[in-house]
């Protein structure tokens, strides 16, 4: 009788199989992936501030907020109150959170960053780091406002497009909405 040897384990097999399996699931959904089309970047942002005051009838809100980075520094000290500068926001999609640059405007520079608009400068709080503007706020948006006190913070929605030059916030509300407040969310 006649013998033959095995020139190949059982395991080996197996274990081939596998890692062709494997490769071939891989490469399946890296080619899915790339056949998706890439998600398109947010047309508007949001960010929070503590309101320093409102003006109700010329449509106007005083912030502060936070300040990070090096240039701000650098440059705020330099503006005077009533300068009308281009805020630069540290964001990322379609959230911000604190400025990260700051500029004199100049009317004949464009400005088309994502998460800039013009503001009117107040002041810059050093020790702090902290920066005050004003920016004009849509007029449906003062009722929600109108409950908040200085020192409450709010959150705001800006245009990433050159529509912000004109129009730097589409909406603001209450940081927090309350229970109490008639513009409250119900479930």
């Amino acid at each position: 009788m006649k013998t033959t040897t095995n020139l190949v384990p059982k395991s080996w097999i197996f274990a081939l199989v596998t890692l062709c399996a494997a490769a071939t699931f891989t490469v399946s959904r890296l080619a899915a992936q790339s056949a998706q089309p890439a998600q398109p970047a947010a047309e508007s942002y949001t960010w929070s501030g503590e309101l320093v005051s409102l003006d109700e009838n010329a449509h106007m809100v005083t912030v502060k907020t936070p300040v990070v980075g090096d240039q701000p520094p650098a440059e705020l000290p330099k503006l005077k109150s009533g300068d009308r500068v281009v805020l630069t926001w540290s964001g990322y999609d379609k959230y911000a959170d604190a400025i990260n640059h700051a500029v004199k405007f100049d009317p004949a520079r464009k400005f088309d960053s994502r998460f800039t608009f013009p503001a009117e400068f107040v002041a810059f709080d050093t020790s702090r780091r902290y920066v005050t503007f004003k920016v004009p706020v849509p007029a449906e948006s003062i009722a929600a406002l109108k409950p908040l006190k200085a020192g409450e913070w709010l959150t705001a929605t800006s245009p990433h497009t050159k529509m912000s030059e004109s129009k730097p916030i589409i909406s603001v509300r209450p940081y927090v909405w309350s229970s109490s407040s008639t513009n409250a969310i119900s479930n």
